[in-house]
C-alpha cells in the first residue's frame, strides 16, 4: 500500500507466524488422528467456561443482595440462606474446574505427543513461502500446503506407537511436499529448496544456528581483500581466503584454522586440489568434528567446501543432505529429515500430473529454452479420447480463450493456452472464472481440465499461481537424468515390449544413451 493510504487506514497485519500455523496444524492432525481427545478437549474447554461463567454468576447474586440490604444482616434469614447456598455451589464448582484442570492436562500431555507432526508441517510451509522470493512464479496457498498435509496422514503408514506413528507421518508429509514443490521449480532452484528445507528443520530442532547458516550463504562476502590481512598462500583464491577469515572469527571451532593450514600446508594442499574434496575428511581439522554430532561433522565438512572450494558447493550440499537421514530431539526420538531418496533424480510425466488433475485446478507449465509440453499434453489427450483446442496467447485471442473454456467446460473437452505471458489481462480474469466454477450451481463437467503455458512474469496473477499446480518442463542435466526421462517420458513400457527381442531393448539403450 502507498503512504497516502497507510494513513487513512488502519492496517491489520492477518498473515500467519510459524508459531500460530503450528498450533493450527496440531489440531487439524489431532482431528485427524485422535477425534475424541479433540472432542473431549472441547467439552472441558466447554465445561470450564461455564464453571467460571457460573461462579462469576454466583459472585454477583451475593454482591446484589449484601448491597440491597438496609438492616442488620444477622438478622436476614434468607440471605444467610444464600450465603449458604452460594458457598456450597463454590466449592462444587471449583472442585469442578481443579477436576477439568487435571483433566486438560492429561489430554495436553497426550496432544504433545502429535506436535512434532505441526512443526514438521509449519517448517515446511514457510520453506515453501521462502521460495517466492526466488521467483515470482513459485507461489503456493495455505489451501494447497493443508491438502499436502492432510494426505500426508491418509497415504502414511499406520501404526500402533504413536512415536512410530508419528515418524511415518513426518517421513512422507517431507516426501510428499517435497514432490510437489520440486515439480513446479526449475532445476537450478532445487538444490536451493532442499536446503532451505534441510536447514530450517536443523535449525527448528537446534541442531545449527543462524550464525552457523548465515556463514554457509554469505562467506566472507562483506569482508574487503584490500583491508584484510595479507594472504600468506600463492595456491588460494582471493575470495577463499576472505571466507576462511570470517570462518575462523566467527565459530570457535575453527578459530585456529589460519595457523593450522600454515602448519599444514603440505596437507591441505593436495585436500584443495582433489577433484571431489567433499568426499575426503579436512586435513587436521576432522578429529576437532569428531567430538560434536554426526550433523554437525558433516556440516563443517560441507562449511570447509564451501569456504575453500566454491565451485564444489552445490555438490557437497547434495552429499549433506543425502547424508542428513534423522535428526536426535528430546526424549531420545529420531526424527527423520532428508535422505538419498531426495537427492536422487526424478522425472514427473504429463500422465502423473494428469492424475492428481480436477477440473477447476489448472496446470501452469513454466516455460524454458528448448521445451515445450504441447506435444505430450496432445498425445495425453489422444491417449485419453478427450478432445483439446489450444490457443495461443497474443492480440486479440482473449475472446477465443474465453469461448474455448466455455465451451469446454459445458462438454467435458480440455484446454491448452499457450504463452500466457503474452495475455496477462485475460489471466487476471480467468482466476474469477475459475472460482465460479467451483459453486455448485455452475455446472461444470468434471472432465473439463486447463492446461497453461507461460514464461516468468512479475505481473502474473498470483491468486492463479496459488490455485494451480505448477510444473517445469527443463530438459534434463546429467547423463543418470537424461536416461531416466527418456524411460519414463519416451520409451514407455508399451515401447519396450513392442518387440519381444534382447536386441530391441539393446537398440532402444543405445540410443537412449547416446542421445
Amino acid at each position: 500500500f502507498p503512504p497516502e493510504e497507510q494513513s487513512k487506514c488502519t492496517i491489520v497485519d492477518f498473515t500467519v507466524t510459524q508459531k500460530g500455523l503450528e498450533e493450527q496444524l496440531l489440531g487439524r492432525v489431532i482431528q485427524k488422528e485422535q477425534r475424541s481427545l479433540e472432542e473431549s478437549l472441547k467439552n472441558v474447554l466447554e465445561e470450564v467456561n461455564g464453571n467460571t461463567k457460573a461462579l462469576l454468576r454466583l459472585d454477583q447474586m451475593l454482591l446484589e443482595r449484601l448491597s440491597e440490604n438496609t438492616g442488620n444482616l444477622l438478622d436476614d434469614e434468607e440471605l444467610i440462606t444464600v450465603l449458604a447456598d452460594t458457598k456450597s455451589k463454590s466449592t462444587d464448582v471449583k472442585e469442578k474446574l481443579i477436576a477439568a484442570a487435571e483433566m486438560r492436562k492429561n489430554i495436553n500431555e497426550k496432544r504433545e505427543q502429535y506436535r512434532p507432526v505441526a512443526t514438521r508441517g509449519s517448517v515446511l510451509y514457510f520453506a515453501i513461502v521462502d521460495m517466492s522470493l526466488v521467483n515470482c512464479m513459485y507461489q503456493t496457498s495455505l489451501d494447497q500446503f493443508q491438502f499436502l498435509f492432510d494426505r500426508s496422514m491418509e497415504q502414511s503408514e499406520k501404526a500402533n506407537l504413536a512415536s512410530k506413528r508419528v515418524n511415518n507421518i513426518i517421513d512422507a508429509m517431507t516426501y510428499i511436499t517435497y514432490r510437489y514443490i520440486n515439480r513446479g521449480l526449475y532445476e537450478h532452484d532445487k538444490v536451493s529448496f532442499k536446503t532451505i528445507v534441510t536447514f530450517k528443520i536443523l535449525s527448528t530442532a537446534s541442531k545449527l544456528t543462524m550464525s552457523n547458516i548465515n556463514m554457509f550463504l554469505r562467506g566472507g562476502s562483506a569482508l574487503d581483500i584490500t583491508q584484510a590481512k595479507a594472504k600468506p598462500f600463492a595456491w588460494m583464491s582471493n575470495e577463499s581466503w576472505l571466507h576462511i577469515l570470517h570462518l575462523s572469527s566467527s565459530n570457535i571451532i575453527f578459530k585456529t584454522m589460519v595457523d593450522d593450514i600454515q602448519a599444514n600446508e603440505a596437507g591441505f594442499l593436495p585436500w584443495y586440489n582433489e577433484n571431489e574434496p567433499e568426499k575426503f575428511p579436512v586435513p587436521v581439522l576432522e578429529s576437532r568434528f569428531l567430538s560434536e554430532d554426526e550433523v554437525s561433522v558433516n556440516f563443517y565438512r560441507m562449511l570447509v567446501v564451501r569456504c575453500l572450494r566454491e565451485d564444489r558447493t552445490l555438490l557437497a550440499g547434495n552429499d549433506f543432505i543425502r547424508k542428513t537421514e534423522t535428526v536426535d530431539v528430546a526424549g531420545g526420538n529420531k526424527l527423520p529429515v532428508m535422505g538419498a531418496k531426495y537427492t536422487e533424480p526424478v522425472t514427473d510425466t504429463v500422465d502423473s500430473v494428469y492424475k492428481e488433475m480436477e477440473a477447476t485446478t489448472p496446470v501452469i507449465y513454466l516455460l524454458s529454452a528448448g521445451a515445450d509440453p504441447t506435444d505430450s499434453i496432445e498425445t495425453l489427450a489422444r491417449r485419453k479420447r478427450k478432445i483439446i483446442e489450444c490457443v495461443s496467447m497474443g492480440e486479440g485471442q482473449d475472446v477465443v480463450a474465453l469461448r474455448a473454456i466455455q465451451s469446454a467446460t459445458a462438454n467435458g473437452s480440455w484446454v491448452l493456452l499457450q504463452n500466457c505471458h503474452l495475455g496477462l489481462e485475460f489471466i487476471g480474469s480467468l482466476e474469477e472464472m475459475l472460482l465460479k466454477l467451483r459453486l455448485p450451481e455452475s455446472n461444470c463437467s468434471p472432465d473439463f481440465r486447463l492446461f497453461i503455458t507461460t514464461e516468468p512474469h512479475p505481473k502474473f496473477s498470483i491468486g492463479l499461481l496459488q490455485m494451480s499446480t505448477k510444473v517445469t518442463n527443463e530438459p534434463p542435466k546429467g547423463l543418470r537424468a537424461g536416461l531416466q526421462r527418456s524411460y519414463t517420458v519416451i520409451v514407455d513400457q508399451d515401447r519396450l515390449e513392442r518387440i519381444e527381442s534382447a536386441t530391441w531393448r539393446t537398440l532402444l539403450f543405445a540410443l537412449c544413451f547416446t542421445h
